[in-house]
């Protein structure tokens, strides 16, 4: 058993400053880290909609857009572009009639650092109506007389 031992303490030992600087870097890293003044900001994006069945159509009047507003480090957030920020409403089950999305349910893509806030509006309610297209023949009207074609030298 006291080899054991001897064994444990050689090896918690065994280059014991190189452990002690690791550790020291290491906690002071994290301080310096960890200090950092934390900022929030709002970011308006437009709303992307995912997986729009073939034969729907949004006829909505206005599309809305959403307010997406993180926190986080202030150097992120300084750092952060608007095309950063994106929030994705998959439309795959989606049905003719109004229907409303709860955006907090959806997928709000940010950069890792930060953290997502509150989204507003929460939910966004949209009209979808049926896709028709048909063919329909043209039949050119001509009122007056038509000019002589020139030709180019």
């Amino acid at each position: 058993m006291s080899k054991g031992i001897s064994s444990l303490g050689r090896s918690i030992f065994h280059n014991l400053w190189l452990k002690l600087v690791s550790l020291l870097l290491a906690v002071g890293l994290w301080l310096a880290v960890s200090k950092q003044p934390s900022a929030e900001v709002a970011i308006e994006v437009p709303i992307a909609f995912e997986n729009m069945p073939r034969n729907l159509e949004i006829s909505s009047l206005d599309i809305p857009k959403a307010q997406i507003r993180l926190r986080g480090p202030e150097r992120e957030i300084r750092r952060l572009q608007t095309s950063d920020v994106s929030v994705d409403l998959w439309l795959d089950v989606t049905r003719p009639g109004e229907r409303t999305f709860d955006l907090a349910g959806h997928e709000v893509h940010h950069p890792r650092e930060l953290q997502v806030v509150q989204v507003i509006p929460s939910q966004v309610r949209l009209a979808f109506d049926v896709r028709a297209t048909r063919q329909v023949p043209i039949q050119p009207r001509l009122v007056g007389t038509v000019a002589p074609a020139r030709m180019s030298p």
